[in-house]
């Protein structure tokens, strides 16, 4: 499984930050791979299933389970889908007092077809930044 870890700090108050990334349904409007965001099962208290079409390199879909503690955290454990065997991670958000927000993003993938491992952990680390620079621009704007 490949990991990677990014922090930066936004200049949005947390609630606003927090109100960005939990706002699935509206991923397609600044982040450009992300082609569609459909919420399954919004049943649970602070939990559901959401389905991500996604193009990086060839549009593929996946379903993840979204549990939320509402301001500091958001976590995920995938549920099925293409191209992965697994995906998982979360966001973590810390108030910095100032109007600002520190926010740390974690992922672990596993992809399903045969990706050698090098290519694998390069494709999760090079998206990042360009994926929490999107977010960073959101949340401030």
């Amino acid at each position: 499984m490949s990991k990677a870890t990014i922090s930066d700090v936004f200049n949005a108050p947390i609630e606003k930050v927090y109100e960005v990334i939990a706002d699935y349904s509206r991923y397609p409007e600044f982040l450009p791979e992300v082609k569609r965001v459909s919420v399954i099962d919004a049943t649970q208290n602070n939990r559901k299933l959401i389905e991500m079409e996604v193009s990086i390199i060839k549009t593929f879909r996946y379903q993840i389970w979204v549990s939320a503690n509402p301001v500091t955290e958001i976590r995920w454990s995938f549920h099925g889908g293409e191209l992965f065997k697994d995906n998982r991670g979360s966001w973590k958000f810390q108030d910095q007092g100032d109007e600002t927000t520190k926010v740390d993003y974690e992922l672990e993938v596993k992809f399903g077809l045969f990706v050698p491992g090098m290519i694998e952990k390069a494709l999760v680390e090079v998206n990042l930044p360009g994926m929490l620079n999107a977010y960073k621009k959101r949340c401030e704007s």
